[in-house]
């Protein structure tokens, strides 16, 4: 650490003598080259009894752990021995036994994202404990491994993609608008906070500046980049969906807002096409309604939604679209929830606060999807999208040349939302994404002034299946389903058989979303750092959970499983299997009654971050 200090005030001094003598722009120059950093890609992991070290070729440094003190910090010299190949380091996390390096150790080829930058999916990993292993009490052990298993939920999700040369946590038309300042920062540095997963992770390695290379921002969403052919011309359609981990969650454990402005299930979607030299983006965005509610999960098929700090909700509102309009500029905010039954209430509110005008440059827009759409009245989405085109031509769309030449900007976006801000959603963004594409790929010649996309080329077919794609992608992020209403993105046409399809993924919503959840939203909170784990502190998960959420269950089971062995082996009179079968059937019916009364209970709750804010905020 002494010489890497002298290396560091020497090389101070060396730029306070220039600036004597050499012109401004230059000493910025120098400024930029001295703090730019690369990410490296050949990575190799080293253990050894008293240390763990990363080291990278053409590194001046290595990550060292010393796993008898946990410190960690760079070494500037490698250690001996081949080492094992890796891909990358997803970042560390301290866990009741251990601390844990997360290393990426297999990777898939996504495709350049921007002609010759490679996007990878994270398709392996590995936790290596600091300390293999150490004296401790068989609760810590077993609290140990209860967040081992969180973790791994989350990191197994086939949803992580990082890159060594691009930076993925920002829109195209972002990146072409960066001086100088922003190129010097390192990749953590310069990324956007809200699609950079692993910056919690990233903590105790990003603090040494020495190993900036090492620190690679991993974005969580959908990703697809297909070389399409259309009229004789090739192109690339790139589809890219980030979602923002702030607020992040499950389906009925986080929705609207919080305090800042921040709204579950928020997500970018970039929809970005090359062709020649020529590159075009487009930006839309989803977020649930910016309006303190909630909606737990308690055993019925859908839960009431419940407005809560009413006195509030105009602030909230404001809050997040202050938020939109410094990041994207000018906002439509598209409503398309239903004005009746349990979404009623909600609806009102929203409609109320959104058509008040509060702030310039945000327009407001309610188009009951279900009320509109019924009865397979799916033309009827023409009267959204022609309010819609306005607005759309206004805001344009990112167009570079082939000359490297910026030609457009966008200068606005559309922000949509359903109640979950997946199906209905998925179908109106999809036809936004069409209507701009046709104008990009007019505009590079790919299309003749006029002309439509022909609905029976092949191109056509992959771009209503990368949509659907996208936004199955996006629901089982926040449902652990697919997305309903799929057939209409896939073909055009809402049929029958979508709507059977759409039947038994929400009776597969229920279960999950009722009986499983509680595990995932305590593996996004790991994850992200919502939830820290101190031994200072009693874990949440050391607690038992309520008797009744074991006993209830398996007593129905039980008795299940009686009758249905009555019904199979009766017995020798009438008399007594009616009388044992009918027992069993006014059993199972009173548990089943219970079932309704203890539904909080049964329910998979979340046992760390959001159940304690959940219950503070209501």
């Amino acid at each position: 650490m002494r010489l890497d200090s002298q290396r560091e005030f020497r090389t101070n001094a060396l730029i306070n003598i220039f600036h004597f003598f050499v012109p401004l722009q230059c000493i910025k120059y120098l400024n930029c080259l001295t703090r730019m950093s690369v990410l490296y890609n050949e990575l190799k992991l080293h253990t050894s009894p008293g240390s763990i070290t990363v080291t990278a070729q053409g590194a001046q440094h290595a990550i060292n752990i010393n796993t008898n003190t946990l410190e960690v910090g760079p070494m500037s010299s490698n250690p001996a021995g081949p080492g094992r190949e890796i891909c990358g380091v997803f970042g560390i996390i301290n866990l009741p036994l251990t601390p844990y390096l997360i290393v990426i150790t297999e990777k898939t080829e996504i495709g350049p994202i921007d002609g010759q930058s490679i996007v990878w999916k994270m398709s392996g990993y590995e936790l290596i404990p600091f300390v293999e292993s150490r004296s401790a009490s068989e609760s810590v052990k077993q609290l140990n491994e209860k967040y081992l298993n969180l973790l791994n939920k989350s990191l197994s999700a086939d949803s992580f993609y990082f890159s060594y040369t691009y930076d993925l946590t920002h829109t195209m038309q972002r990146l072409s608008n960066v001086d100088d300042s922003f190129k010097s920062l390192t990749y953590m540095e310069r990324g956007d906070e809200r699609f950079t997963w692993n910056r919690y992770l990233m903590s105790q390695i990003e603090i040494c500046p020495e190993l900036a290379g090492f620190c690679l921002p991993v974005v969580y969403g959908v990703l697809s980049i297909t070389t399409c052919s259309l009229m004789g011309k090739t192109f690339d359609f790139v589809l890219f969906s980030r979602r923002n981990l702030n607020r992040i969650g499950v389906r009925y454990f986080v929705r609207g807002a919080d305090d800042d402005g921040n709204v579950a299930n928020n997500v970018e979607t970039e929809q970005i096409i090359r062709h020649n030299g020529q590159v075009a983006s487009h930006v839309n965005t989803r977020g649930s309604i910016p309006l303190y509610w909630s909606q737990r999960s308690n055993i019925t098929y859908k839960p009431f939604v419940k407005l809560f700090n009413k006195e509030n909700q105009k602030d909230v509102f404001v809050r997040h679209m202050q938020q939109q309009i410094a990041l994207y500029g000018k906002n439509i905010c598209v409503s398309l929830i239903d004005d009746k039954g349990k979404e009623k209430e909600i609806c009102q509110s929203f409609n109320y606060i959104g058509g008040q005008g509060l702030l310039p440059g945000v327009k407001f827009i309610h188009f009951d999807f279900h009320k509109e759409c019924s009865k397979m009245r799916w033309y009827n989405l023409n009267i959204l999208m022609d309010k819609l085109r306005e607005d759309l031509d206004s805001y344009s769309y990112f167009f570079k040349d082939s000359q490297g030449k910026v030609t457009s900007t966008q200068s606005g976006v559309v922000r949509t939302n359903c109640i979950d801000c997946l199906d209905r959603t998925n179908v109106v963004q999809g036809l936004i994404a069409r209507y701009v594409l046709t104008h990009q790929l007019r505009q590079m010649g790919v299309l003749g002034q006029g002309d439509e996309i022909p609905t029976s080329s092949q191109f056509e077919y992959v771009f209503k299946n990368r949509w659907a794609d996208n936004g199955d992608g996006i629901a089982r992020q926040y449902t652990g389903t697919p997305a309903l209403k799929s057939d209409y993105t896939r073909t055009g046409v809402r049929t029958k058989m979508g709507l059977l399809q759409d039947g038994y993924k929400s009776m597969q919503r229920y279960v999950q979303n009722n009986f499983l959840d509680g595990v995932r939203q305590d593996s996004y909170d790991i994850l992200v750092g919502n939830h820290r784990y101190s031994s200072v502190e009693e874990s949440p998960l050391a607690k038992p959970r309520h008797p009744v959420a074991i006993f209830l269950p398996a007593a129905i089971g039980i008795f299940i499983a009686l009758l249905i062995l009555k019904l199979l082996m009766p017995e020798e009179t009438w008399t007594s299997q009616i009388s044992h079968i009918g027992l069993y059937i006014a059993v199972i019916v009173f548990l089943f009654k219970q079932v309704k009364a203890w539904g909080d209970y049964l329910v998979d709750q979340p046992r760390l971050y959001h159940t304690l804010a959940k219950a503070k905020a209501e």
